[in-house]
């Protein structure tokens, strides 16, 4: 009908029907809040406590589902953690936060938290503020929701939500009600968690007491508020001395040595820990033999209901080992000529050595405690500040650190470059827990390298002008002295075949010279390779067998294996092989050349039938340095494969062979 008659056959009325669901949802409220008690005494925990009233809210159907959360203080978020009734994944669904300013945060969960009141939505479908959660309560059916938060005694525990399948479920006359539920569940929560802590701080009371009396590597004792003696355990018998019979009622004066208690430091420290609470302290105390031992202290206050001082707690640990560690840390520490210094992660000075100290002439007080850019070192140059700024942050995250830096000095005016490094040192769990400064003074170094780069560049002068204006002169003449041969006959032959002679000598020794030159220049800065050592003997046997015909060259089994070198190697080896020959007294020369290799070297061994080398000559011959050199052509190249040689990591030695001669060895590093 129409007209707003009464419905026949005895239909209700929306009205009616709306009231009795309501009527319905308060009789589930007050049963629930009587049963609560009945909750709290059978549940094994707060968890336990929320489950059951979820449980409990939706068993009588009127609810569709209820749950509760907890709020994150950090994040707003809040966390469900017991529900029951229809949820199909609501919860994973959605995000509850108690943010105003979070659209998720202005549902009823959010603004209940927030007004500390019942906040109810009457029509999810309608309802403006429930946007965030709209769609995923449709599809589970929940047409109005409530949420009411559990505080007792100012503590809050969280809050509680239900949700309807027919809309209005939760209309005002109900908010006392659910208000009721609330205060009721939040202190059955309360009376469990202050059971389970009071319970937990008796356990913990008593293992305290346990393990006060029983431990040993502390005096844990208490003072009465006097400052005299009122309990004693084994520690403090085992670190002081005394026997808890002749301790009790004795001041603490009596643990500190004459003139700190003349002082009256004893007292002040009690005035220091009934005034801030707790005070600590490190320093020599006496054992009742009268020796010394080095002391951390610590006294706490304490105090009765109304805050009033009734005694004293003490902590003693006997320090003397570790002060005698760090002593001799600190003998270590500033007996160095680097600068070090230890740093917090945030870049916080701990300590700092003398020889940093006195780079800069500054006290230790007026640097430890500050940032490290706030030093000295590094303060008014903003790019340098900013560069160990960077530095810190990256060893703070576990790396290390290092590189050269410029530090400007005052008394000099001129800036010194320092080796500079930065490395994380790891606590037990892998955190990084302070971090090891180091700086070298490295600008002797760095001059020295400046002029050696400066003779390297003179030495590259010299170099060129060998390569083309002595070189280019020298086959000027020798061509211009092969066309006058020609012209020549009687005894102008021999002086022209003397003049073709030495040329061809100084155009080999130019030849050796540009070695010699290239092996200083390019030293610093070559790289090598990797270089087949048969190639490099193969092409020097060939070489000695077309500018000899007297002399005979063997050649043994050679592996084809490579060693670290460059295309010097072929000079190296073509050197050895001329000086078999060169300093051989025999008519026909033998030179027998030998390759073996080993898992980190190659050994090349070239042996000759001269006359050998005398044992006092050899290391002369080996260890010679280019002032030792009479002239250029005596030894110089000996002295060029030696060099060469050392500068791909090798060395080079002499040996008697069985045939009278000497042996070259060479040790090669193998690629």
């Amino acid at each position: 009908m129409t007209d707003g008659s009464p419905r026949s056959g005895g239909e209700p009325s929306v009205t009616e029907r709306e009231l009795r669901q309501r009527l319905d949802i308060l009789a589930t409220f007050n049963e629930v809040v009587a049963d609560v008690n009945e909750i709290i005494v059978d549940a094994a925990g707060r968890e336990d406590i929320e489950r059951q009233v979820c449980e409990r809210l939706v068993r009588t159907g009127e609810l569709r589902f209820a749950w509760v959360g907890v709020v994150d203080e950090t994040t707003g978020d809040v966390e469900p953690t017991a529900w029951a009734g229809v949820e199909d994944g609501y919860l994973d669904e959605i995000d509850v936060s108690v943010s105003a300013e979070r659209p998720e945060g202005n549902g009823p969960v959010g603004r209940a938290v927030r007004s500390n009141a019942v906040q109810a939505t009457q029509s999810v479908a309608d309802d403006p503020a429930f946007g965030a959660f709209r769609e995923p309560a449709l599809e589970r059916g929940y047409r109005s929701a409530a949420s009411v938060p559990l505080v007792y005694d100012d503590a809050r525990y969280g809050v509680l939500t239900m949700y309807a399948e027919h809309e209005r479920a939760f209309t005002a006359e109900l908010a006392e009600p659910i208000s009721n539920l609330g205060h009721a569940v939040a202190h059955g929560i309360d009376t469990r968690v202050r059971r389970e802590r009071e319970r937990e701080l008796e356990r913990r009371e008593q293992a305290f007491s346990r393990i006060v009396e029983n431990i040993e590597e502390y005096a844990l004792f208490r003072l009465d508020a006097s400052g005299r003696v009122e309990s004693w355990n084994r520690g403090a018998a085992a670190i002081k001395g005394y026997d808890t019979e002749e301790i009790l009622g004795k001041h603490i004066e009596t643990f500190y040595t004459d003139e700190d208690a003349e002082a009256g430091l004893p007292e002040r420290l009690l005035d220091r820990a009934r005034t801030e609470g707790r005070v600590e302290n490190e320093g020599w105390r006496v054992r009742a033999d009268g020796t010394r031992f080095w002391a951390s202290v610590t006294i706490t206050a304490l105090t009765d209901d109304a805050g009033e001082v009734i005694g004293f707690a003490k902590v003693t640990r006997d320090m003397t080992d570790r002060k005698r560690r760090e002593r001799q840390l600190d003998a270590v520490f500033n007996s160095t000529f680097q600068h070090i210094g230890l740093v917090d992660p945030d870049g916080t000075v701990l300590r700092v050595n003398d020889a940093a100290l006195e780079f800069v002439d500054a006290d230790r007080d007026d640097i430890v405690g500050r940032r490290a850019w706030e030093t000295p070192w590094w303060r008014g140059h903003d790019e340098r500040v900013a560069d160990l700024r960077a530095d810190l942050d990256r060893a703070a995250d576990g790396e290390f650190v290092r590189h050269e830096v410029e530090i400007d000095r005052d008394d000099t005016g001129r800036p010194v470059v320092i080796d500079f490094s930065v490395t994380p040192v790891h606590d037990d769990e892998g955190e990084v827990s302070f971090l090891v400064l180091e700086g070298h003074d490295i600008t002797a170094r760095k001059e020295r390298e400046r002029a050696l780069r400066r003779e390297q560049e003179r030495l590259e002068f010299v170099n060129r002008i060998i390569r083309h204006n002595l070189l280019n002169g020298l086959n000027v003449v020798g061509a211009r002295a092969d066309i006058v041969e020609d012209f020549v006959d009687g005894p102008g032959v021999t002086h022209l075949e003397t003049i073709q002679g030495r040329v061809r000598e100084m155009t080999e020794l130019v030849g050796t010279m540009r070695t010699f030159m290239k092996v200083i220049v390019e030293r610093e800065s070559h790289e090598f390779r990797p270089r087949r050592i048969d190639e490099a003997v193969g092409h020097a046997a060939e070489s000695l067998r077309r500018e000899s015909d007297a002399a005979s060259v063997a050649v043994g089994r050679l592996p084809e294996i490579s060693v670290v070198a460059d295309d010097l190697l072929d000079e190296v080896v073509e050197h050895l092989l001329k000086n078999a020959v060169q300093h051989n007294d025999k008519p026909n020369p033998a030179v027998e050349v030998e390759v073996a290799a080993g898992d980190d070297a190659v050994e090349l061994r070239v042996s000759d039938n001269g006359p050998g080398v005398p044992d006092e000559e050899k290391h002369r011959i080996v260890d010679q340095r280019i002032e030792d050199l009479s002239n250029p052509g005596n030894g110089f190249g000996l002295f060029l494969v030696r060099e060469i040689v050392e500068s791909y990591g090798g060395a080079v030695g002499i040996e008697d062979n069985d045939r009278g001669g000497a042996t070259f060895v060479v040790t090669l590093p193998r690629a």
